[in-house]
């Protein structure tokens, strides 16, 4: 038989791929888009085939170990989309790959280090010098420590130099486990065996009543798990079936179970016939599809305009044509609507993928992607590079959500990649918001998307009547007396309120006011938030938290201040305010547990909430007829931002939370607290008059230089020790200039500076900004400033590489 090899990328932060050859017995099955097993240097790691070769330059080839996946996760054309995303987003191969299933199925060896019985008499030695490692091995036991546990917070060579001389002498020991790989849930399910009837096990059992009344139940039911028979029948049923089936009356079967996030899910119907303007878009996208190749459209419309409609309708005519449909939602919050509204069409075609579920829930449905088992995928922006077999349609809603840009690992954004991911498969791509990113709108403006619009609310419902409340004339610094006056209305005419503030917490810090110390974190450099109900101040970076003081530390005074406020605050004035008001609040401090989402959006729903106070995670996508008052709090929070998008997420943030209120036939009202009342952003707000905003907007776009007139790429160098990082990122600029000057590219250099968290988790950050009028010459001027970053390698700094950031700062 002919010699076969394979290029396979690892998942490791390596450019490059490696070349392996194929033992006979895997002939049949390597092939591209598999996983493989694969050792690489002193480990196993999970690849990635990318291509197949009869013959090989490259000498003393290592073996694949093993197949992972019994088909394809990726074809050439996939491929290709992923070969792009390495190469603009200037990350890994390998790494780039592994985002085509839960993380947890990557199969890697892990090295645990024990202590010897050597190392043991040596720690017992009364002459024995202290050693922090084998110190920490004794108290730690029989279960070990991971090499990878050891390293997190420390250099890598003081560790490894330090593990090789204990492992030399004898006093540690290393043992290398394989770890990942499948989740299938099993129970086993207990069952009589063939032949024995009722009237022998009485006879049999007669002096066993607990194995009797097993065997009567299981005869009566047919069959039960063993957690079903304790519930049953209490204590001692593991020991009575344990009998049973070594008599051979019961035999246990083990049988798996898949795990069903959408088991509870209630489907939402969507009967009302189509408007003329969304008829006009089905027909588009209909016809987009039908016909084939690449077609990319903005999907315009104002909030309630009926756009999951739109949606559905597309949906329907990419699976009637047998093909698949992947729907982006920005955050987990939002998938409840569009899943039940698709369960309701699709049944349980419909799959769910994001990061709220388990780990067990993410591979079933992962399995039932792979499988081609779903027709439409619901998820956030990971669910991009899912194995959707003959995907036809691409839905991103809110486009706009800077919740799309990935801020770690691979810095991609979600909706630029899914219309180059359209492109390379030739499919129809839909991009929907009410507030388009201005770079989409400026895309749809030159002819490079299709805008649809939809420039009404259906049934007769109207857009909410807005009103501006200058902060700067009022006394009270959290609810302004005509936001007083509204919520008491609408509490007596027992509707439903919106209270919407960007901070989470009860204030955005504790200060001393008599000497102005502020409480900050020991880790980055941010101030504690104060969390009145838990009592603590908290780091929302590093989760840093401590007790709130009795005292100043620096003065010891004891008048400690909570300036601003937060949605804890919010919360309480409403209640101080309105007492016996059912209130909910809806921030990331309030949904950390699985399923929380869900109750308070379904006690909205059943009217069991009058006012619900909560970050963006209340500003968008939420369908609830009862909301008449849209409380903002303070318009001015994300403005304040140093960012040149600041004004654009204003204006995002303000139209999203007004567009929860009368989206019915009851009409809406929507209150602004700002301290700018003039502010563009704002005026525009009060008509929801998106155009106008954009029209300002890209003018100041335009005489500066950003996006959509430029693109940006931030370069951040991050490290334990502040000197290095300065003098790292000040060479990195240097080098710049030089390569700049001597290539003759037309990219602007800002900075170095701090970042604005300038440190974060106890490292050191400072950046610059490259902007450039076209890709190439910024990727030019960055791929080599990566190159001579790799070639100097400055031991404890990294270099993060964020092209199209969302934000400067």
């Amino acid at each position: 038989m002919s010699e076969l090899f394979a290029d396979v990328a690892v998942d490791l932060p390596l450019d490059g791929v490696f070349t392996y050859r194929v033992p006979c017995e895997l002939h049949n099955e390597v092939e591209l888009g598999r996983r493989v097993l694969v050792p690489f240097r002193n480990r196993m790691v999970t690849g990635y085939v990318v291509e197949v070769l009869n013959s090989t330059d490259v000498r003393d080839t290592r073996e694949i170990k093993d197949v992972l996946d019994e088909r394809p996760l990726f074809d050439k054309r996939m491929l290709d989309f992923f070969r792009w995303l390495s190469s603009y987003y200037f990350a890994p191969m390998g790494e780039v790959l592994s985002l085509t299933h839960p993380s947890e199925l990557n199969v890697r060896t892990h090295r645990y280090l024990y202590l010897t019985e050597k190392g043991l008499a040596r720690i017992n030695d009364p002459s024995y010098r202290d050693d922090h490692l084998l110190g920490l091995l004794r108290s730690i036991g029989e279960d070990g420590i991971s090499v990878s546990a050891l390293l997190r917070g420390h250099p890598r060579s003081p560790v490894y130099h330090r593990i090789g001389r204990l492992k030399r002498e004898g006093l540690v020991r290393e043992e290398v486990r394989l770890r990942g790989g499948r989740m299938i849930k099993t129970v086993t399910s207990l069952s009589m065996v063939e032949g024995i009837d009722g009237e022998y096990i009485e006879k049999v059992l007669r002096k066993k009543p607990l194995q009797l009344r097993i065997c009567r139940y299981l005869l009566e039911r047919g069959e039960s798990t063993l957690a079903g028979l304790r519930a049953q029948f209490g204590g001692g049923v593991s020991g009575a079936v344990r009998g049973l089936e070594k008599e051979g009356i019961v035999r246990a079967r083990t049988k798996e179970v898949r795990r069903n996030p959408l088991e509870d899910l209630q489907p939402r119907s969507m009967e009302h016939e189509p408007s003329e303007e969304q008829r006009v878009a089905v027909e588009n996208i209909s016809r987009a599809i039908r016909d084939g190749g690449f077609s990319a459209f903005l999907l315009y419309g104002v909030t309630g305009s009926g756009k999951t409609l739109v949606y559905m309708n597309a949906i329907d005519e990419v699976i009637r044509m047998g093909r698949r449909a992947l729907y982006l939602i920005p955050e987990i919050a939002l998938t409840p609507w569009p899943a039940s509204y698709l369960s309701w069409r699709f049944g349980k075609r419909v799959s769910i993928f994001h990061s709220g579920l388990s780990d067990g829930e993410r591979y079933d449905e992962w399995r039932r992607i792979v499988s081609g088992e779903v027709d439409v995928v619901v998820g956030t922006r990971s669910s991009l590079f899912l194995p959707v077999r003959d995907l036809g349609l691409i839905i991103v809603d809110e486009e706009h959500d800077p919740s799309y840009k990935q801020e770690e690992g691979i810095r991609y954004n979600a909706r630029d990649s899914a219309l180059m991911l359209a492109k390379h498969l030739s499919i129809t791509v839909v991009l929907g918001s009410a507030t388009p990113s201005v770079e989409t709108f400026y895309r749809a403006k030159k002819g490079i998307l299709t805008p649809l619009f939809l420039r009404r609310r259906p049934k007769g419902a109207v857009l909410p009547e807005v009103e501006i409340v200058d902060m700067r004339k009022e006394r009270e610094d959290v609810l302004s007396g005509r936001l007083r006056a509204l919520l008491s209305d609408t509490l007596k005419g027992k509707k439903q309120s919106i209270l919407f503030i960007n901070r989470r917490g009860f204030s955005g810090f504790l200060i001393c006011r008599d000497c102005g110390h502020t409480f900050g974190c020991l880790n980055c450099s941010v101030t504690l938030t104060f969390h009145k109900g838990q009592k603590r101040l908290r780091c929302h970076y590093c989760d840093l938290s401590m007790d709130v003081p009795d005292r100043c530390p620096e003065c010891g005074g004891t008048r400690l201040l909570d300036p601003g406020a937060g949605t804890e605050k919010v919360e309480e004035e409403v209640k101080k305010s309105f007492p016996g008001v059912r209130i909910e609040r809806m921030d990331r401090d309030t949904v950390r547990r699985k399923d929380s989402v869900k109750r308070i959006i379904s006690a909205v729903e059943q009217k069991r909430v009058d006012v619900l106070v909560g970050t963006q995670m209340v500003s968008k996508g939420h369908h609830f007829p009862d909301i008449t008052l849209v409380g903002i709090v303070s318009g001015d929070t994300s403005l304040s931002i140093p960012d040149f998008r600041s004004a654009e997420r204003t204006f995002q943030l303000i139209s999203q939370a007004s567009g929860r209120a009368g989206r019915d036939v009851h009409p809406g009202r929507v209150i602004i607290q700002t301290l700018n009342p003039d502010h563009y952003c704002f005026r525009n707000a009060i008509s929801h008059d998106y155009e106008g905003f954009f029209r300002e907007e890209i003018n100041h776009r335009r005489e500066l230089l950003y996006p959509p007139f430029s693109r940006m790429c931030k370069l951040r160098v991050e490290g334990n020790r502040e000197e290095r990082v300065v003098r790292c990122i000040h060479e990195l600029r240097r080098t710049a200039d030089g390569i700049a000057k001597t290539r003759g590219y037309d990219v602007a250099i800002l900075g170095p500076a701090p970042a604005v968290i300038w440190k974060l988790k106890g490292r050191f950050r400072w950046q610059m900004l490259l902007k450039g009028r076209t890709t190439s010459a910024v990727h030019a001027l960055v791929r080599e400033l990566k190159d001579d970053f790799k070639r100097k390698k400055t031991p404890g700094i990294t270099l993060t590489i964020d092209m199209d950031p969302v934000t400067t700062v």
